[in-house]
């Protein structure tokens, strides 16, 4: 993995989710203290939207030390802090192995609507606007002619792997090659296959036609290294993108949310049932690329916006395995490294449109190699939609009273994904 960018000198930062009862109470904005969403329109490419401004959270009891770096302690307020662009990232659009070479698919991705199709001619997954510049109909709704070729199945134009038309066959054959017009090509995005899953950088401009030399996808060494297996699959959630990286990162849910359906952890201080305690949430690495930390008896874990979570663990005796690829440590004390069995759990959080986000998930491991050979796909798969069925009944109806307003940290967090003259206006959510 990657390691993220931080100072040596950083302070760690501890919360106790015990204290997440009453310590924030909500902000009150100024219209001058309203985040800003900024939106242009670069030559050849999609709308394009960077976040200029979050307002911090007043009164606040958990904060990064005055003491941190500039990188941690960031100046909100817009002034010369670096921003984030989530035009300029890679996105993973789907694993490979749930697509099909022989017919294109739609899917949506950062409000985007994209075709991805397998262009024979080059040996290539390919990534275009799901919009034929004929008609505007969908492409994805085409087909994969016989010359391998892109066809709209609407009036028959057919386009190559660059997105050039290659045949309009209203066009007569002694007139001039109106095929050739520029105003015939499909919106093209540079597009790689990395860890077996399709990934595409959402801008086409052509200065970023080579964008793969300069930034890559992130790196998960397991998901590449032939002595491990992993089990990948993927899943369109009716809530949003940040309730769903949120919720990754809350353990304390797990005996809540998931009853029945994750082991009991053992408890020293016996408070219910389920396994309910204190856990402690430690950050130590924190910056504008994502963050790193740890949780007690998960252990360490790491986040690399816009989409990465990646958390290792030591497959050994003491651990519990669900039988769906995900595993609940009894105790941080008790994993010890002594079998060499390791196993990590990597999601992968892909903003689709407000109230729905895309999960991909692979659990890689380094043991019992053979039950993903014998074992259907679509039995692991119904394991893990248990998990997210559980999930999904509780986030998916937070988002409607978070929308009409009720104060909490959540309407705080969404507020810039929901504001008048945003990326989402007239998507008949506002």
């Amino acid at each position: 993995m990657k390691a993220l960018p931080t100072s040596t000198s950083a302070p760690s930062l501890t919360i106790r989710t015990s204290t997440f009862h009453a310590p924030f109470s909500t902000p009150h904005y100024s219209p001058t203290q309203q985040p800003i969403l900024r939106t242009t329109l670069p030559k050849n490419s999609k709308l394009l939207l960077s976040l200029h401004a979050i307002p911090p959270l007043h009164n606040s009891t958990s904060s990064v030390s005055a003491e941190s770096p500039p990188d941690q302690a960031a100046d909100v307020s817009g002034g010369g802090v670096e921003k984030f662009d989530w035009y300029a990232q890679w996105y993973p659009v789907a694993p490979v192995c749930d697509l099909d070479k022989g017919a294109p698919r739609g899917l949506k991705v950062m409000g985007m609507d994209v075709v991805v199709w397998w262009d024979g001619n080059e040996n290539a997954w390919k990534v275009f606007d799901d919009m034929c510049p004929h008609r505007l109909a969908p492409l994805s709704e085409g087909r994969i002619d016989r010359w391998g070729r892109l066809q709209c199945s609407y009036h028959g134009w057919c386009f190559d792997g660059s997105g050039s038309c290659q045949l309009i066959p209203q066009a007569p054959l002694d007139g001039p090659p109106a095929h050739t017009s520029k105003r015939a090509c499909v919106a093209t995005y540079p597009t790689v296959v990395h860890h077996g899953i399709v990934w595409f950088w959402p801008n086409s401009d052509p200065e970023h036609r080579h964008v793969f030399d300069k930034k890559n996808p992130p790196l998960v060494p397991e998901l590449d290294d032939p002595s491990f297996t992993t089990t990948m699959g993927s899943r369109d959630i009716r809530y949003g993108y940040d309730s769903l990286v949120e919720n990754l990162v809350d353990p304390a849910h797990l005996p809540y949310a998931h009853y029945g359906l994750t082991p009991t952890m053992p408890n020293k201080e016996k408070r219910d049932e389920e396994g309910g305690r204190p856990m402690e949430f430690m950050v130590n690495k924190l910056g504008i690329d994502g963050f790193e930390g740890s949780v007690e008896s998960f252990g360490e874990f790491r986040f690399i916006a816009p989409c990465l979570f990646f958390l290792p663990t030591i497959a050994d005796e003491p651990s519990a395995n669900l039988g769906n690829g995900f595993v609940v440590p009894s105790s941080a004390e008790t994993l010890k490294p002594s079998t060499g069995r390791r196993m990590a759990l990597v999601v992968l959080c892909v903003p689709v449109s407000p109230g729905t986000s895309r999960l991909i998930w692979a659990f890689p491991r380094n043991f019992d190699i053979w039950v993903d050979k014998v074992v259907p796909r679509w039995i692991l798969h119904m394991g893990t939609n248990l998990i997210l069925d559980s999930d999904l009944c509780i986030l998916h109806a937070q988002l409607p009273v978070i929308l009409t307003g009720v104060g909490s940290m959540l309407l705080i967090s969404l507020q810039f994904l929901y504001q008048e003259n945003s990326l989402w206006t007239g998507t008949g959510l506002m």
